[in-house]
């Protein structure tokens, strides 16, 4: 019932008694019957008012609670929650937009909101004003910069609507502002490494599937010409080839290693940039770690071509071999299956880890070639073996090509097994001869890649197949005292040395210029960049001692830094200069004959704090 039902119900009982108490002095017994039924009418409308009067007063302390709930979430939530009227007059905010605007002892109210937009914007943030008439029910987000009362301008989302009273007219506007200015810069950086990238990349494809095609038809015209000859003119044919390949390899690791700097580089300079705790470190790092594998091939290839050495260390062979599931399960077949056997805590051995990963490589794919469209199990295991034992398991006794006789009390193992087609005895007897494949499509150097990796670091080979029944490769090495030692990656930490003059940054590569440029600017210098070495002395000339250091590329076109330097150190024999290359220190020396105190050399691709090693030598040496 109404108030207004209630109170026209209260005055037609009180018009009632009015009417029977005017009736006369004597009420009879009709009239006093209706007078009680009247004044009990009156009570129960009292109880009723009673009632109402209760559920009035329940209905507004759920209401005070509903309204303190709604100004607790308000006040605390994490992005600013501001009301304002048509005009843009603040007339409710919550604590983060004072945090936002960085005003934390004054209140908001009553100030326009356009003050703490940014002055370039705020003609924008106007006509979002005068579009109040289209009331705005759904919320609408629009970029807008604010500029909070001490700081830089802040990159914010604004997201709002109107509000309007019980008639529906609009009577202000609803805001809510977040934040977006790390979110912002990050989606930029990422965009332009990835178009970077992408440039590079497509830059690069033509050039190796020119170079791919090279070595196909190179190898199909040796393939040919030693079945043409003797065995003796064979193998050295053979030896010519890979000679050849070296080369090429060479070629081809030394531009990668340009390419991977740029990735590399500009990877370790955005993980410096972030807090430890930011959402985007986990991708940068996982970046970083791809980018160091991408590196080892390249320093494979290097190393195959002459133009690179092997890094030995003790390696915890199980370790490596887990490091390369995520790569095994993609280079696999889909049909096949691949099986864990990997044994913990091996004792460790010394090997190059490049070379390992090529090894299991190498016979993964092998494993999977045998298990052919019908599919099946591929198993990896690891192990240690007594040296009494080779001669009597199942794999039986070394033959002539798979290595040399047992020289330790035992090794570490690793088997690759599959439940494959198996060989026959003229394939095994062949299987480690260059160029020799069963496949269509095989190039014939992977088993024996294999061989010449077991060899260097003296190791074994065992063999178990049958025609039908599968097939077992095991490779032993000789474990060594000591530890595994795990390879550290750039995790974009700086020492805190900083530097101070212009150091002039020569490469024909723009991407690695801009790389190292970043870099030493993290670390204090200035730079200059050139894009060859005759360039660079033209600026050597024109600068006179403005220079304070070099960072020299060896390989460019027109002048390289073979003869950059010789010139260089005609005029400035004290200049600090750090030589970089994709190639191998040794090889950079045999080319440059240098032996100067004023001379240092990093390898592509480098992080930050390799720069920042070399240069920091120079400082302290000069005092």
């Amino acid at each position: 019932m109404t108030p207004e039902e209630f109170g026209k119900r209260l005055q037609t009982i009180h018009q009632r008694i009015d009417g029977l108490a005017r009736d006369g002095p004597i009420p009879s017994d009709q009239t006093m019957e209706e007078l009680r039924a009247a004044l009990e009418e009156l009570r129960v409308a009292e109880e009723e008012l009673r009632q109402q009067n209760e559920e009035l007063a329940a209905a507004q302390l759920q209401l005070e609670i509903e309204r303190q709930r709604y100004l607790d979430l308000f006040e605390l939530a994490p992005d600013a929650y501001i009301s304002t009227d048509l005009l843009g007059v603040i007339t409710e905010a919550n604590h983060s937009a004072s945090k936002l605007f960085r005003i934390l002892h004054r209140p908001l109210r009553g100030r326009p909101l356009a003050t703490y937009v940014a002055t370039e914007d705020r003609r924008q943030f106007r006509a979002l004003l005068s579009q109040h008439n289209r009331r705005f029910l759904d919320p609408i987000t629009t970029m807008l910069r604010i500029q909070p009362r001490q700081g830089e301008p802040i990159e914010a989302e604004f997201t709002y609507s109107t509000a309007q009273d019980f008639t529906g007219s609009a009577v202000g506007f609803r805001w809510i502002i977040r934040d977006v200015t790390e979110k912002e810069r990050l989606a930029r950086h990422v965009h332009d490494l990835t178009a970077e990238l992408e440039q590079k990349i497509v830059s690069r494809t033509a050039d190796l599937r020119a170079a791919q095609r090279l070595s196909d038809d190179l190898l199909v015209k040796e393939q040919a010409a030693r079945h043409a000859a003797e065995a003796s003119e064979a193998e050295s044919r053979h030896v010519q080839k890979l000679e050849s390949i070296g080369v090429l390899a060479g070629g081809i690791a030394h531009d990668f290693n340009n390419l991977l700097h740029v990735v590399l580089g500009n990877a370790d300079i955005a993980l410096s940039q972030l807090p430890q705790t930011a959402p985007a470190r986990e991708p940068l790092e996982e970046v970083v770690r791809a980018t160091l594998r991408a590196a080892d091939l390249t320093r494979q290839l290097l190393a195959y071509s002459g133009k690179g050495a092997f890094v030995i260390r003790h390696l915890d062979l199980s370790s490596e071999v887990r490091d390369m599931a995520t790569l095994l399960r993609t280079a696999i077949s889909k049909q096949a299956v691949l099986a864990w056997e990997l044994a913990p805590e091996l004792p460790a051995i010394s090997a190059d880890a490049t070379q390992v990963r090529q090894i299991v490589m190498n016979l993964i794919t092998n494993a999977s070639d045998a298990l052919g469209d019908n599919g099946g199990t591929i198993t990896l295991r690891t192990g240690v073996v007594h040296s009494r034992e080779l001669k009597n398991d199942r794999f039986g006794e070394p033959r002539r090509g798979e290595g040399g006789e047992a020289a330790y009390g035992r090794y570490v193992y690793l088997e690759v097994a599959d439940t494959g087609v198996g060989m026959i005895q003229d394939t095994l007897n062949r299987i480690f001869d260059p160029f020799f494949s069963t496949k269509f499509t095989g190039r014939g150097l992977g088993l024996a890649a294999v061989m010449g990796i077991v060899r260097a670091h003296n190791g074994l080979i065992r063999i178990r197949t049958e025609p039908g029944q599968g097939t077992s490769f095991r490779v032993l090495f000789p474990p060594v005292a000591g530890t595994a030692s795990m390879e550290e990656e750039p995790a974009g930490i700086r020492s805190g040395w900083r530097g101070s003059g212009t150091i002039l940054v020569v490469d024909d590569e723009e991407g690695v210029r801009e790389v190292a440029e970043r870099m030493l600017h993290e670390i204090g210098y200035c730079t200059i960049a050139a894009q060859d070495g005759r360039q660079a002395i033209d600026i050597l000339e024109r600068t006179k001692d403005e220079i304070t250091g070099m960072l020299l590329d060896v390989s460019m076109p027109h002048m390289g830094g073979q003869e950059t330097l010789r010139r260089l150190r005609a005029t400035h024999p004290d200049l600090p200069v750090v030589m970089m290359s994709g190639y191998t220190e040794q090889v950079v020396a045999e080319q440059l004959g240098e032996s100067s105190h004023s001379t240092g050399f990093l390898q592509k691709p480098f992080v930050a704090e390799d720069l920042v090693t070399a240069f920091r030598h120079f400082a302290e040496a000069l005092g």
